[in-house]
């Protein structure tokens, strides 16, 4: 059995096609891990929903910011970014079986036999891994809850603080762990989250340069043991092996490349597919 980690897919399910083939990928024998943003900006997010969906058993698919996004405006609270880009959900007969499936979706996830952690972001420098499994299951069990679902995304704050606001009423403190899993990137060298780049916009907003007074939140966490930690979600830093973290966003929907990792054989060589450039000026 071969175990493949995948990058950020958006919606290219053309490639992600030709990656599996690729890679010899035999449904049955073999496992996927998906890092989240199977979704929007591509040409067929609701095929590659499906298909990742019926593969069952032989994938893990964790929760990206696009899946959030969709959950939110799928829940009552459409922001102009769902509006606008996945309208795609409205030609889906079978919408509610999406819907319930990415409610579904894991936050993180840890293979002890491989001893690999994987999340779609990153983790706040100063939280351990027990305090990410224990953000991550009561979230998901918040975005089960069909009382509680609609109220959450309704509540999200318009800008969140930069650093863990700590116990609090209401839904703040899980407001802001579901952005750190699902869109952190940069830090403060202290550890408080830089959520974007000031005077910046678009992939240069999360540009890290060698001058810059900012840090990645992987270069700042300091974890025991020696499990290896697996992302995706920024693409403009591309394919990133460092030490025990391995960065798997490598632009596809950007004219980049859909990358494959071979987790139970890190030494194996890494596999990717290129992608035209499916982005148009918004």
């Amino acid at each position: 059995m071969a175990v493949y980690a995948i990058g950020d897919v958006h919606g290219c399910l053309p490639e992600l096609k030709t990656l599996l083939q690729a890679v010899n990928f035999h449904p049955g024998r073999d496992q996927l891990r998906f890092v989240g943003d199977l979704i929007n900006r591509g040409p067929d997010s609701l095929g590659t929903l499906r298909f990742v969906r019926d593969l069952g058993d032989q994938a893990i698919a964790l929760m990206g910011n696009h899946e959030v996004r969709a959950l939110s405006g799928l829940s009552g609270r459409p922001d102009r970014s769902f509006s606008r880009q996945m309208h795609f959900f409205d030609q889906a007969p079978d919408l509610p079986e999406l819907y319930a499936w990415l409610r579904g979706l894991p936050l993180t996830h840890y293979d002890a036999d491989l001893d690999v952690r994987m999340v779609h972001a990153g983790y706040l420098p100063g939280w351990s891994p027990e305090t990410v499994e224990t953000f991550a299951r009561q979230l998901q069990a918040l975005l089960l809850d069909d009382a509680r679902i609609g109220p959450f995304f309704a509540q999200h704050p318009p800008t969140l603080p930069d650093q863990d606001p700590g116990p609090t009423d209401g839904f703040a403190r899980l407001h802001f762990a579901l952005s750190v899993l699902t869109r952190l990137r940069l830090c403060q060298p202290d550890g408080r989250v830089v959520w974007s780049i000031p005077g910046r916009s678009g992939g240069e907003a999360f540009r890290l340069e060698p001058d810059s007074p900012y840090r990645s939140w992987h270069a700042l966490l300091d974890w025991p043991g020696r499990e290896r930690l697996v992302y995706g979600h920024w693409a403009i830093a591309g394919l990133n092996r460092t030490g025990r973290f391995l960065g798997l966003d490598s632009g596809c929907v950007y004219g980049g490349k859909l990358t494959a990792v071979r987790l139970d054989h890190p030494d194996a060589p890494i596999t990717q597919i290129p992608c035209p450039c499916y982005v148009t000026a918004e």
